[in-house]
């Protein structure tokens, strides 16, 4: 958004993705950081400028860079120090339980915007362009020249594939997408599937699934799990047509007969 209104902005939360915002945004705006952590010496590695959580309340754009979990406990300290005007970005995986929040806990002076970078420290390590990120508008009327200027940015000067759509269309379409790959990603993880010499193109997808999520966070894995309000129902679906195949089997097997 270089050109624009927005000169700083203030990331609240230094984990893995809070450090994957500050890299590619570090050289584009002043970037101040904050988390409840001491974590200076990783803000100025990263050239970013550490601060309080008064200071990152300061600045033009604030995103929240924490599990969802945690984001109505911040917003509540947050919003009091928010400067009239500001413009919180929303970066969480769900959108319906974080615009919520940000709807009933934000004061009226300040907008807010919820997007879903779909992309993070493994899969954007080797770089971020044609990637795609959702863009969702709260019903709180958000200014449209800042969303113009927060898409213009992230089309042009990140060149990412930008999809809008409401938070529930969102959430619908991530119980399925996120929710039943972390899911088996994390089943698969726990039963040490073997890679073994025989191992098909079929079984390779099956375990590069496992290899990306590898390194995701819990956290980030419960936010996928609770906190997307669709998510339980894509996982029963699954359950039971799980469940009918093996009746299916199991019936096959006794109409064969005992094995010879």
């Amino acid at each position: 958004m270089q050109g624009c209104w927005a000169r700083t902005i203030g990331i609240v939360g230094l984990g893995s993705f809070g450090r994957f915002l500050v890299r590619h945004l570090g050289g584009r705006f002043d970037v101040q950081v904050w988390d409840r952590r001491d974590l200076s010496a990783e803000a100025a590695a990263l050239g970013a400028r550490w601060t309080g959580l008064e200071g990152c309340a300061g600045c033009d754009i604030v995103i929240p860079a924490v599990p969802v979990q945690d984001l109505y406990g911040l917003i509540a300290d947050l919003a009091p120090r928010l400067a009239p005007g500001a413009l919180v970005v929303d970066v969480a995986s769900v959108k319906v339980k974080p615009l919520r929040i940000l709807e009933q806990r934000l004061p009226r002076q300040v907008q807010f915007i919820g997007t879903h970078p779909m992309f993070g420290p493994q899969s954007g390590r080797g770089g971020i362009r044609g990637l795609k990120v959702v863009l969702c508008l709260p019903e709180r009327p958000v200014d449209s020249e800042r969303v113009e200027a927060v898409r213009t940015f992230l089309e042009s000067d990140l060149e990412l594939q930008v999809l809008e759509m409401s938070a529930e269309e969102h959430d619908s379409e991530m119980a399925y997408i996120q929710g039943l790959t972390h899911w088996m990603a994390k089943a698969l993880r726990e039963i040490h599937v073997p890679d073994p010499a025989l191992g098909t193109v079929a079984y390779r997808h099956m375990m590069k699934i496992e290899e990306n999520l590898r390194d995701d966070s819990d956290d980030l894995f419960l936010t996928i799990a609770r906190e997307n309000p669709f998510a339980a129902a894509a996982r029963k679906e699954l359950r039971e047509r799980l469940r009918e195949i093996e009746e299916a089997i199991e019936q096959e097997a006794t109409a064969d007969g005992p094995d010879r």
